[in-house]
């Protein structure tokens, strides 16, 4: 059994190894993420290591209690902090620095609390007991699973995709290899779960990165050129065209033109985000596939040019947006004719546009 619980902490050792060399040569990931990803990685291997060695050391020779205690405590210090990493690392991580703070408290916490064996406490004859306070380190570790479990998910759906199969089969993983440890304290996969856990978390959210456009956070041209080819039964296809772009870039630099673009995926996601996907497909030009609510089709459109005209009320740079839609029947349309009819009414409106002054 020792054999075995050693050759799974070896495996999950290897995992976080790879994965944080592996994030180190990412060239899709900044400085910063990548520092956030080794610090997970390096969390999960301290706390791996602790449990490890207080294992292997329990009621060994007296002479090892020190180092027992001190593989215990480092244990407890890192659990905690791991879900507030996964967070910063994987996800939307809101209110990150009082996470951060409160985590560092816990950490103060388990250290004043060692000498008194309020957590837990390490007996003359070298063997680990629960103290009356373990409870307290139980729902830090709870809360701070629950903090990465939501981040990860808020960050998924910042860039529509929400809770998909991955991260709900990975979270379901997390969850039995965790429960078992707490109802079958001598099965010990936890640590090889969460390592697995991070690596797919790791890959799920650099996977999601792939498929985003980096001005906008829209999903891109790949995945609107994929879903069109798999279109379904019914939809309502709306393209988008930013008017006379390259003058906003010409007048006012690129920067204003990433943030105009970005303030109508912003509101393009507001409108039509609950509806369907929405997608940058060229540099000025973008696209939604509504794929429910197709009736409210019209309510949403007046909602989405109330929106840019309060935009541009408030930023005069900002230009105005031309739309055009039409709506696909896989039992009465083709996709191409679609794709023609909407942008035939975009173009329309926009030459509509140029000659109302000011629009």
């Amino acid at each position: 059994m020792p054999n075995l619980y050693t050759s799974m902490i070896l495996i999950a050792v290897f995992t976080l190894v790879i994965t944080a060399a592996d994030a180190l040569t990412n060239q899709l990931i900044t400085g910063k993420a990548k520092k956030r990803t080794v610090l997970t990685c390096l969390l999960i291997l301290a706390a791996a290591l602790g449990e490890c060695i207080g294992v292997l050391t329990d009621g060994a020779s007296p002479s090892l209690i020190p180092l027992h205690a001190l593989a215990k405590l480092t244990e407890f210090c890192a659990v905690p902090a791991i879900g507030v990493a996964v967070a910063a690392a994987y996800g939307d991580a809101r209110h990150l620095r009082p996470a951060v703070l409160l985590t560092a408290a816990h950490g103060l916490f388990q250290c004043a609390a060692l000498p008194f064996g309020g957590v837990f406490r390490v007996d003359a004859g070298n063997v680990y007991h629960r103290g009356p306070l373990f409870p307290v380190y139980v729902a830090a570790f709870v809360l701070s699973m629950l903090y990465g479990c939501i981040a990860a998910v808020r960050g998924g759906r910042a860039y529509q995709t929400g809770m998909d199969s991955v991260l709900l089969l990975t979270l379901l993983m997390l969850t039995a290899g965790i429960g078992i440890l707490f109802v079958f304290p001598d099965i010990r996969i936890a640590y090889l779960c969460v390592s697995v856990g991070n690596t797919l978390l790791y890959m799920r959210y650099y996977k999601i990165m792939l498929q985003v456009d980096a001005v906008t956070g829209l999903l891109n041209r790949r995945c609107y050129d994929v879903n069109m080819a798999d279109l379904g039964s019914q939809a309502v296809i709306l393209l988008f065209d930013v008017d006379q772009f390259k003058q906003v870039n010409d007048t006012f630099g690129h920067s204003v033109g990433d943030i105009c673009l970005q303030q109508v995926a912003g509101i393009l996601r507001n409108v039509y985000g609950r509806y369907g996907l929405c997608y940058r497909i060229g540099g000025d030009e973008f696209a939604v596939i509504m794929r429910s609510g197709l009736g409210r089709t019209e309510i949403l459109n007046r909602g989405f040019d109330s929106l840019i005209r309060k935009l541009r009320e408030a930023d005069g740079r900002m230009p105005g947006v031309s739309m055009g839609y039409a709506c696909y029947d896989a039992a009465a349309s083709r996709i191409r004719d679609v794709l023609k009819e909407a942008d035939a009414m975009l173009y329309r409106r926009k030459r509509e546009k140029t000659q109302v002054p000011g629009s």
